[in-house]
């Protein structure tokens, strides 16, 4: 007998991480009240919440106060058997699904991400906000088998772990709630408050596969930093805690798809931990997948501007490869940096004709371009990437994800350096004031710049970028050839060269600063080889001692 399907809602907070670090996709959707979020909502949750976050599960994965709903539970159980799954129940996912359940809009539309995720906090809950399935029956001994179907469809296209489920009258109908959880990790207890000053201890073990832990710590300055412990699957990290305020802390690892987040939560250090969360009016829902593009691209760089970072400029070509892997990832159901047909983001990206020496990625999932982004900001690997000062560019690809009344968008965010030309003339000038000043600093004279040695040098760079056989070494050996008949001139002649991003990283290099050097010859040149970052910039710098 068929199942009546009310909604199948994805809330995810799924994962990313690339260079590279990237990357987390994040999901979620509105209430029928605030649907178009036209008002502010103080949302509060049930007295008293979590002391300590836990990997442990808690009994009573079921909540229920419908007759005939003990069924929920087998199709679930079923379903992974037959997907040859395992399936752990965890009482704390059935509370969150019965808080959901409370908060339901019409037409069974799930409350907005950020209420779910702050349910799953409350209780203790560390790996990303969970996803939910809800379904509805006349008859609860009818859920069974609906249960059963969409639990088996969500296990074809994600690893779950964990489950939990309540059971819910409502305007005729028995509703069904099913929180589904993916928890790779096994720690012990951490306090979700701390006072300020305290060393927050974080010791266990990754499980599933995982390896290579990595912490990743948003302070309440807004900073992140990184904390490693080798390989795995072991590791015993300590976060200290200075200033007072929210730390979000976040564990990734390298999984099957690539660099994952393995779990993300916030520690309140000197501060009590919210009872309630709020939603703020003026944001819309829906659109085409270009205007939603467009919107993160904006939010992005409003973000970036709100710490002193650069804007980022959006290139055609990059768009099109993040909008190759959200397509590729709705197509083929799964969520992450590694494709099984495209690999990586950096060999999507060079196969663009793209090259780079710093690519990030982002991946994120919702029903509006604000709430994708607030995902994404919300995870301090993800964060760093939005507001990393290294990047110059980004490209952003949407996709649209059908439900059945509502469009989810799945985007792709990619970020590279990639160079600005520069004037080569005032680049030269450039380079021997910087050499010079240093000089003065270490107590040396100044460098003079013979043509001879000018010519030789800025030779060289030019044909460093013409000739992409030519290696560095090949290079400043010609370049010294060509200066053997003005040998008399000299004592000695050498050269070095170096391909930079920026010139000033070429005025202080070391052998310009020996206090017998008298004379100079600096060639600049820019432009792109195989083997180098678009853009890149050639230094070639002949030396000359004296006689």
């Amino acid at each position: 007998m068929g199942t009546a399907v009310i909604r199948i809602a994805n809330f995810v907070v799924l994962p990313l991480l690339v260079a590279l670090v990237a990357s987390v996709g994040c999901g979620g959707g509105s209430s029928g009240m605030l649907r178009g979020r036209t008002a502010t909502v103080v949302v509060e949750a049930p007295a008293p919440g979590a002391s300590h976050y836990s990997t442990s599960s808690s009994p009573d994965p079921v909540v229920d106060d419908v007759a005939g709903a003990d069924g929920i539970e087998r199709g679930i159980l079923r379903a992974a058997e037959e997907s040859d799954t395992t399936l752990e129940g965890d009482g704390r996912l059935a509370l969150l699904a019965a808080w959901v359940a409370e908060h339901l809009g019409e037409g069974g539309t799930p409350p907005p991400h950020e209420v779910t995720a702050f349910f799953a906090q409350h209780l203790g809950i560390v790996e990303p906000t969970p996803h939910l399935i809800i379904l509805g029956q006349p008859d609860a001994a009818m859920l069974e088998a609906g249960v059963r179907d969409s639990i088996g469809q969500r296990l074809a296209r994600h690893p779950y772990t964990h489950f939990g489920a309540a059971v819910i009258p409502r305007q005729g109908l028995t509703l069904a709630v099913v929180t589904l959880s993916w928890r790779f990790v096994e720690f012990d207890e951490v306090p979700r408050e701390v006072r300020a000053g305290d060393t927050v201890r974080l010791a266990g073990r990754l499980t599933g596969a995982h390896s290579s832990p990595v912490l990743a710590v948003t302070g309440p300055d807004g900073a992140t930093s990184r904390l490693t412990d080798g390989q795995g699957p072991r590791f015993e990290l300590s976060i200290p805690t200075e200033d007072s305020g929210v730390y979000r802390v976040e564990l990734l690892a390298e999984g099957p798809r690539g660099h994952t987040v393995i779990a993300n939560f916030p520690i309140y250090v000197g501060t009590p931990a919210p009872t309630s969360v709020t939603l703020r009016g003026g944001e819309e829902e829906g659109g085409e997948p270009g205007d939603v593009s467009s919107r993160l691209v904006a939010l992005l760089n409003e973000s970036r501007e709100s710490v002193g970072a650069s804007p980022l400029a959006r290139v055609d070509e990059l768009d099109a490869v993040g909008l190759a892997h959200s397509r590729d990832m709705v197509d083929h159901g799964f969520v992450g940096h590694d494709s099984p047909t495209t690999g990586g983001a950096p060999d999507r990206v060079r196969r663009a004709g793209l090259a780079s020496g710093l690519i990030l990625e982002n991946i994120g999932r919702g029903y509006s371009a604000q709430e994708i982004h607030r995902g994404l900001m919300s995870s301090p690997a993800h964060r760093a990437n939005i507001l990393n000062p290294d990047v110059t560019h980004v490209g952003v690809g949407v996709v649209v994800e059908e439900e059945s009344d509502r469009r989810a968008f799945v985007a792709t965010e990619l970020f590279l350096r990639m160079n600005s030309e520069v004037d080569l003339d005032g680049a030269v000038a450039r380079l021997v004031e910087l050499i010079n000043t240093n000089r003065r600093r270490r107590g040396a004279p100044p460098i003079e710049i013979d043509p001879n040695l000018a010519r030789a040098a800025q030779r060289g760079a030019d044909q460093y970028m013409d000739e992409p056989d030519l290696s560095q070494q090949d290079v400043v050996d010609d370049a010294s050839a060509s200066l053997r008949r003005f040998s008399i001139a000299f004592s000695r002649v050498g050269g070095l060269m170096v391909v930079v991003s920026q010139v000033d990283e070429a005025g202080s290099l070391e052998p310009t600063f020996d206090p017998d050097l008298r004379y100079l010859g600096i060639g600049v040149a820019q432009g792109s080889r195989p083997d180098t970052p678009s853009n890149s910039i050639a230094v070639v710098i002949m030396l000359a001692w004296p006689r």
